[in-house]
């Protein structure tokens, strides 16, 4: 819910930090130097599982194709008109519910009238204190059930920011959240909880995760825009979403399928009072047009088609996010869906394990002719034990074990100048050594490391 957002008041003084030390260090007659960084890689590494457990309506390939349109106006809200301005059907439509509210009835049957599936994201604005196991919350989850569908219940996201009720409260959160995960696994098994944070911080977002046992989806929302919080020396045009999805999706996709539950991109900012509209197909287009090749494990995504200028809080009416009224970005969105990747329709959750692809972004970079990836793809994705020592890193696979160098690299976050420290292994040395195929693609920059 980008209306909520503000970013951490840091950033602004960062930049000013960095200013002053160029012009003293000019003043000094000397040449001020930035801290080395790597830009990181472009390449992708694949890896396949054979026995990978599906999650609840997890779809064995593709991405379900959602959005939300309660505050579209120029469409009357309709899902249906929607569907037709966009020339596809969307499997799924969201809605934000307050904890303490009624279920959602009506706009249930309206989503399944429409052939869709709802997808509630269901807001403590209260603060967590109001949660409890109580007639309420068992109302509400078997009248979920009973809706005969399956629901996603995005429950208290973007708890890892500031602006939340339930920000900063991470054991509170966890515990209630494990509530609610039990009273729903009791009373409305059709019903998915996804457990979604926002693209940043990234460093509180691990407190908050109640557990793969807990969470049966993993969101992420992302929002480009051209200045952040009404601020025009504040810049987002250079911001790219695929960056902005990196470490959610690197972090929890190899155990959860991972879900965009609001992506929207700015075409009009009061900030400016300008039309950004080529700003927005770009980022548009750089997203889903990327998704189907670049990120398998992306199962859901929402599009937040909303004007904000219009419809948000009074101090939040500053991007204009909507589609539907403007020719060139209706035009871009409709046929960026058209790809089959996107899919129409809800599948059943599958009982046996099949075979699952998996991928990693955003955490390799290359040093004296070599591939390094950071440690976590091989202890998440290939499942080795790696045991970090000063400048060496252990990496065992029960039966055998090697020593190998690590490599540190400072690589670009893809937001507003922000950092992230790699701890990076050579790729292609583990991969031969514990016996795991190789190929590599130079054209596409990719590569498939698959059991032999």
């Amino acid at each position: 819910m980008l209306h909520r957002f503000k970013l951490p008041s840091h950033r602004p003084k960062r930049a000013i930090q960095i200013l002053s030390a160029l012009l003293v260090c000019c003043l000094l007659g000397g040449i001020w130097t930035p801290p080395s960084l790597a830009s990181g890689s472009d390449w992708t590494v694949y890896a396949v599982r054979d026995q990978y457990q599906p999650a609840k309506f997890e779809p064995a390939k593709g991405a379900y194709l959602g959005a939300y349109v309660l505050q579209d106006e120029f469409i009357e809200a309709s899902m249906t008109k929607f569907n037709e301005l966009t020339q596809k059907k969307h499997m799924s439509f969201f809605k934000y519910v307050g904890y303490g509210r009624p279920f959602p009835t009506d706009w249930v049957e309206d989503v399944k009238a429409a052939g869709a599936v709802p997808h509630i994201a269901f807001e403590p604005n209260a603060g967590l204190d109001v949660i409890k196991d109580n007639e309420y919350l068992r109302k509400f989850a078997r009248q979920a059930n009973e809706a005969g569908v399956p629901i996603f219940l995005r429950f208290a996201s973007e708890m890892n920011g500031t602006w939340t009720e339930y920000s900063g409260k991470s054991e509170q959160y966890v515990a209630k959240w494990r509530l609610v995960h039990r009273v729903f696994a009791q009373e409305a098994p059709n019903v998915a909880m996804v457990w979604t944070v926002f693209s940043f911080p990234e460093s509180t977002m691990a407190s908050f995760y109640p557990g793969d046992g807990y969470v049966d989806w993993v969101g992420v929302n992302i929002y480009n825009v051209v200045y952040h919080n009404d601020n025009r020396y504040d810049r987002g045009d250079n911001e790219d979403p695929l960056k902005l999805l990196d470490y959610v999706y690197n972090t929890y996709s190899g155990s959860k399928p991972i879900q965009i539950s609001e992506y929207g991109a700015t075409h009009y900012t009061i900030t400016d009072k300008s039309y950004h509209v080529d700003f927005a197909q770009n980022k548009i287009k750089r997203l889903y047009d990327n998704l189907p090749s670049l990120y398998p494990r992306v199962k859901s995504i929402y599009y937040f088609d909303v004007n904000n200028v219009l419809n948000a809080p009074e101090t939040r009416k500053i991007n204009d996010y909507s589609i539907t009224d403007n020719a060139q970005l209706l035009a871009a969105y409709r046929k960026t869906i058209k790809n089959p990747h996107y899919l129409t329709g809800i599948q059943e959750t599958a009982t046996k394990p099949r075979k699952e692809t998996f991928s990693a972004r955003g955490i390799h970079f290359e040093s004296g002719n070599q591939l390094y990836t950071d440690v976590g793809f091989f202890s998440e994705q290939l499942g080795l034990k790696v045991t970090i020592k000063g400048r060496t890193a252990t990496v065992s696979n029960g039966t055998r074990a090697k020593v190998f160098n690590l490599v540190k690299r400072r690589v670009s976050k893809g937001f507003n100048g922000e950092i992230r420290t790699l701890q990076g292994l050579p790729l292609r040395a583990v991969s031969d050594y514990f016996g795991y195929g190789f190929a590599s693609d130079a054209k596409t920059k990719a590569i498939w490391i698959t059991k032999k």
